[in-house]
């Protein structure tokens, strides 16, 4: 009988992802895939763990995966250890094709699911004051679906400001400012470092006297830098602008967009994430300019502490408005994938 169990376990055994650590230990379980440095395993023992690709050995899987190196090359199939650590060969027989490690920016299994190609997060601040009286709430919000073709993104902010004053002239003077958005865009990949862009926005900012603004643009982004630690891309776009300022007729126009963005994801459990967005109307001259950055810390479990700043400016608002709006605040949040 004891020998029919170690047979068993043996095929069983088999039948799991291997993965060899560089200091020998062995994880048997289901290979997920390599996203942002860190191999994402599924085992038994410890349900799903993280592991720092420069820790890694070799990885073994009779699973298809598409492999992605920094020169946006793509590879399909199954996963097995090279003659030597830190080698990994995708595919089998004529068709496979050793990579060292290090070149190795992502691998995703060509049997997931809908879930396992989503990720996202949210954040939310707050502030209260009571000196001046001053309450603020700021909701950040962000979801992605990475295909293998097409990727598709909706962010959604929101954020809200009060600030009671009293006086004896005037008495009880509320004064309140919002600003909100959502987008959605969708990439439709060629290759890992060209792909076709879409993307439709709103936005409302009473900072800005905007009343309504809708964003309908197309374009192409290309991927400058991408290792396990850097995404660095840039994009433009022809860009059909109509909106609305309070007090003023709505009006349409054309606008050309560059938009640059950087993430860096290996210092630590730092996530630093910037985009710029700069928009020009040839027809009058008029430009726009919108910063995003955050800056997120994980502190257990995939919750994490943040610092968001938020920059807009418009070299021609409505009426009598500010040309700029900007927010900072730190923020507690909650990701995924």
């Amino acid at each position: 009988m004891t020998a029919v169990l170690a047979t068993a376990n043996a095929a069983a055994a088999q039948e799991l992802d291997r993965v060899v650590l560089r200091n020998g230990n062995i994880i048997d379980g289901e290979v997920l895939g390599l996203r942002r440095g860190d191999l994402e395993v599924d085992t038994d023992a410890m349900n799903i763990v993280l592991i720092d690709w420069d820790d890694i050995a070799s990885v073994t899987s009779g699973v298809r995966f598409e492999v992605t190196d920094v020169t946006g090359g793509q590879y399909y199939g199954a996963l097995r250890a090279g003659d030597s650590d830190g080698v990994l060969v995708v595919g089998a027989g004529a068709d496979s094709v050793a990579l060292p490690f290090e070149v190795v920016v992502e691998m995703r299994s060509l049997a997931d699911g809908f879930l396992a190609k989503t990720k996202g997060y949210v954040d939310l601040g707050t502030n209260l004051a009571r000196a001046n009286r001053l309450r603020s709430v700021l909701f950040n919000g962000h979801f992605s679906y990475d295909g293998l073709i097409w990727e598709i993104d909706v962010d959604a902010e929101s954020y809200f400001q009060s600030q009671t004053t009293v006086s004896e002239q005037a008495g009880t003077l509320e004064e309140r400012t919002s600003r909100n958005s959502i987008g959605v865009a969708g990439r439709r990949f060629f290759d890992a470092t060209w792909a076709a862009t879409t993307a439709i926005e709103g936005e409302q900012n009473e900072e800005l006297n905007l009343d309504r603004r809708v964003l309908l643009s197309l374009g192409v982004r290309y991927q400058i830098v991408r290792t396990q630690g850097i995404d660095v891309y840039a994009g433009a776009s022809g860009v059909l602008n109509g909106e609305r300022f309070v007090g003023e007729e709505s009006t349409g126009s054309g606008e050309v967009n560059l938009s640059v963005g950087f993430d860096m994801f290996d210092v630590s459990d730092l996530d630093i994430y910037t985009e710029f967005k700069g928009y020009v109307s040839p027809s009058d001259g008029r430009y726009r300019v919108n910063v995003d950055a955050r800056i997120s810390w994980e502190i257990v479990d995939d919750f994490f502490i943040g610092f968001n700043g938020i920059e807009r400016f418009d070299s021609s608002p409505g009426g009598d408005a500010s040309g700029r709006d900007f927010q900072y605040g730190f923020t507690v949040g909650w990701s995924w994938g």
